[in-house]
């Protein structure tokens, strides 16, 4: 079973910028959309699950966590199309799978520099 939520409204890309309260305004460089994808799954499948994941195309990091989600991955696609599919057609089938919980990040607060930003550019 699979956790969506809808209503994200239209995509775009939008310059980098920096607020006056140390927020970056992350960007669309590279063109890539992060997602956080909190995971949970049947007791016992958390061994052969962590390489499945991590091995599924557009995850970029896979954790095992303690508290409501058994991993947290890091999911980084090109448009919200391709999440989609990473989530509902190739993580929440695989066998174990038993809920999905999607977050997407709007602004980075890290000490990196803007090249490494990512946005998902809600206009």
């Amino acid at each position: 079973m699979t956790d969506c939520h809808g209503g994200i409204g239209t995509l775009g890309g939008s310059p980098a910028a920096v607020s006056d309260r140390g927020a970056r305004r992350v960007s669309t460089i590279a063109g890539v959309l992060t997602a956080f994808l909190f995971i949970v799954c049947e007791p016992g499948a958390i061994g052969r699950l962590g390489r499945a994941l991590a091995d599924t195309d557009g995850v970029a990091e896979v954790y095992t966590t303690t508290g409501s989600a058994d991993f947290i991955a890091v999911v980084r696609v090109p448009d919200l199309d391709a999440l989609a599919t990473t989530v509902t057609q190739h993580i929440a089938e695989l066998p174990g799978i038993v809920r999905t919980d999607t977050h997407l990040a709007i602004r980075s607060y890290g000490k990196g520099d803007e090249t490494a930003a990512f946005d998902i550019g809600v206009d």
